[in-house]
């Protein structure tokens, strides 16, 4: 008993730990993008103090894994996951939250997500804010561990271990998958709700040959409607969402302790595997730069020739007379999207 006592403890500890870190750099952050309204600065801040203190994050993101995951097979390199867990839905998402947190293996994986969303921050992308709304903020992944269809997954490297990437993903039909995407997705709001009709559906691509404009964007009288994908977005059936991928170390540490092959390899075996079980994959391409990530991540032959991984602007169009609809702002501007058909 008494021995248990001592782990209770250096577990709480460990999640105290994990909370002051992760709310010290988040404070900072949201301070920076409040008093200067510079987010590039906060996020440049962020990145550096996160690399100044890589160590000390990687080693409570270890030990609060290794208490709340479980082991997955895997090649030449270690693989944890866990699952988001079933909630009432009627709730709010800061109230699932908190019954989640009233045991003490919640408690441990609403740390690790905390401490995953600072190893994850870099330049291009800040991973500490909200997903939502939710009080208290323990970062961008940390809504999934209410979600029962999710599942996070954490590649690493053996001997000595050493994190390498991030994979979170959720399954759902396409069109409630698209629709529950930032500003409702990419069609207008309710879309998925209406019968199907007569509706047309193709992936405009970005960086194509003989592609126009600073996006390389395929030519729309090329644009031909894509069968697949109107028959995903009348049916139930259910795709994967890649909603993260990212490494888990910043840059220099990537390139120290050589995880870029386990990082590639992780989304490699991801869309390998959708391919193989006939299900599509869907992703927003994110950050502040997302055609500069398409170009250097996701369109790559590595990805592209396992099962024919696109980036680009989802269009649609009424009928099969009708002109495209153009592809709908989200914010203050079009997001492209990586898909992947069965």
């Amino acid at each position: 008993e008494r021995v248990e006592r001592v782990e209770r403890t250096a577990e709480n500890d460990t999640v105290q730990k994990a909370l002051e870190l992760y709310e010290t750099l988040h404070s900072e952050y949201v301070k920076t993008t409040t008093e200067k309204q510079d987010y590039a600065l906060a996020r440049e801040l962020c990145a550096k103090q996160v690399t100044k203190i890589y160590s000390q994050l990687h080693r409570i993101a270890l030990e609060l894994l290794e208490s709340v995951a479980e082991q997955d097979q895997a090649s030449n390199y270690r693989v944890l996951k866990f699952r988001g867990e079933a909630t009432d839905r009627r709730r709010r998402l800061s109230s699932h939250l908190a019954l989640a947190r009233k045991t003490s293996q919640g408690q441990k994986r609403d740390a690790l997500c905390a401490i995953l969303a600072a190893l994850c921050c870099r330049l291009q992308k800040n991973w500490l804010a909200a997903w939502d709304d939710e009080v208290p903020v323990r970062g961008y992944f940390a809504h999934a561990l209410v979600d029962p269809s999710s599942c996070f997954q954490v590649a690493m490297k053996m001997r000595p271990l050493r994190l390498a990437s991030l994979l979170v993903t959720t399954e759902a039909p396409l069109g409630k998958a698209l629709a529950a995407m930032d500003h409702g997705g990419p069609f207008p709001e309710g879309h998925e709700k209406e019968p199907l009709g007569e509706r047309q559906y193709a992936m405009q691509r970005v960086l194509v040959d003989g592609g126009y404009g600073e996006e390389e964007k395929e030519r729309l009288g090329d644009l031909q409607p894509e069968a697949q994908l109107r028959r995903l977005m009348g049916s139930d059936e259910q795709v994967l969402v890649l909603d993260v991928y990212c490494a888990l170390a910043p840059k220099e540490h990537v390139v120290r302790h050589d995880l870029g092959s386990i990082i590639r390899e992780e989304l490699q075996t991801l869309l390998r595997d959708a391919k193989r079980r006939g299900q599509a994959v869907v992703l927003v391409v994110g950050g502040e730069y997302p055609l500069e990530l398409a170009r250097k991540v996701y369109i790559q032959p590595c990805f592209t020739g396992i099962g024919g991984l696109m980036c680009g602007y989802f269009r649609w169009k009424q009928t099969q007379k009708s002109a495209w609809e153009p592809p709908k702002l989200m914010g203050q501007k079009r997001v492209i999207f990586g898909l992947q058909l069965p």
